[in-house]
């Protein structure tokens, strides 16, 4: 899952740095991402994995580094409610 990930914010976060050199719980917001750049991941996973991000997980968090975006997507693949993602 982290390398999709990786690949998808390398493509469309416009961070400084390579997403390889991130490490799980690195704050990517610390390292420049945008609320701009933090939805076209999110569009972009979804249509890359078929998933769709539930609207309450919709928020800064969830987008703050590779760990929260992976637990969220683990979450709306198994298809269980993400309360607190």
């Amino acid at each position: 899952m982290f390398s999709t990930i990786r690949r998808i914010i390398d493509r469309e976060g416009r961070l400084p740095i390579a997403a390889a050199d991130l490490t799980p719980n690195d704050d990517l917001f610390a390292f420049g991402l945008t609320p701009y750049c933090a939805v076209r991941i999110m569009l972009a996973l979804e249509r890359e994995l078929g998933v769709q991000f539930p609207r309450h997980a919709m928020k800064r968090e969830t987008m703050r580094s590779l760990e929260t975006i992976s637990q969220t997507l683990r979450l709306a693949q198994s298809g269980a409610p993400l309360s607190g993602a």
